[in-house]
């Protein structure tokens, strides 16, 4: 069984599709990604963590390990903490691909440091 199929068996059904199109474009973006669960959250690392597709109960967010040094002119990036910065989807709802593609490159940047 693959980490993704693990994954969704934790998922609603309703954030399904949401979860597996943010694993595409995760996976797109950065093919040498390693995806694994940790924390029972589909994790993607380099030498480092990198980002998680994290389930709610009415949202996904994509969990972006040292987001607040990222440069993000879009604003996608929400949170206070020290490192950390989180990006909330909605089921349904449009987002900006190439901002969140921008996001997801900076994170590996990151973890293959």
């Amino acid at each position: 069984m693959s980490v993704l199929a693990e994954f969704l068996e934790s998922v609603q059904p309703e954030h399904q599709t949401l979860v597996q199109d943010l694993d595409a474009l995760v996976r797109k973006t950065c093919p040498d990604f390693v995806p694994s669960l940790k924390w029972g959250n589909l994790t993607y690392h380099l030498k480092k963590n990198a980002c998680s597709i994290i389930n709610h109960k009415q949202y996904v967010n994509l969990q972006v390990w040292g987001g607040a040094e990222f440069d993000d002119p879009k604003g996608l990036l929400q949170g206070t903490g020290k490192s950390m910065r989180h990006i909330k989807f909605m089921p349904g709802a449009k987002f900006n691909r190439t901002a969140v593609i921008a996001i997801i490159k900076q994170a590996a940047s990151a973890a293959r440091a």
